[in-house]
């Protein structure tokens, strides 16, 4: 995992967590955590998962286009969630995250693509897919460890199978 590759004590941070799987994984690693979604209920589930593991991690329920960089991060993921907002928003959002990272710090974000058209039942939830390859392009002045591109399908908990398309990347601030 690119995490490895940053020496403790650092600072993390799981831009869009969701219920917080990265956040969890990251503070579990020794990480000075800090995590924000939009969603209350994923704010709600992981800071109890966090007090059952005993994991100190600073979650805050918070749009990411709101969200306050306290500090410089070593580490910060951002997946899944850049599409869900507008196209005209997220340049900002990365811009923001790239300058509240450290020299030498990790981005891992990953965002899906319009290689695969959005889900029928999802329509209107995805307002902001990249084109193929866009998302590399942000990050054209730091190195780049991975990036990936791929296409894959997903079974949701309603039964629905989606086919989806997406881009991830994993760059050091030079």
């Amino acid at each position: 995992m690119a995490a490895a590759k940053i020496k403790l004590p650092a600072k993390a941070l799981d831009l869009g967590c969701g219920e917080g799987r990265n956040a969890l994984y990251l503070a579990g690693l020794g990480f000075e955590t800090s995590a924000a979604d939009i969603s209350q209920s994923g704010i709600e589930k992981l800071k109890k998962t966090a007090d059952e593991l005993r994991l100190d991690i600073d979650a805050e329920i918070c749009d990411m286009r709101q969200y306050i960089f306290k500090h410089p991060f070593n580490f910060i993921v951002c997946t899944g969630c850049l599409h869900l907002i507008r196209r005209d928003e997220w340049p900002a959002v990365i811009t923001r995250m790239k300058q509240a990272t450290s020299r030498g710090g990790i981005h891992v974000v990953g965002a899906f693509t319009d290689e695969a058209p959005e889900p029928e039942d999802q329509r209107g939830l995805m307002v902001g897919l990249f084109k193929e390859g866009e998302l590399f392009t942000y990050y054209q002045d730091w190195e780049i460890i991975d990036r990936k591109t791929y296409v894959f399908e997903d079974l949701h908990p309603t039964g629905a199978r989606h086919k989806h398309a997406g881009n991830t990347i994993i760059a050091r601030k030079p």
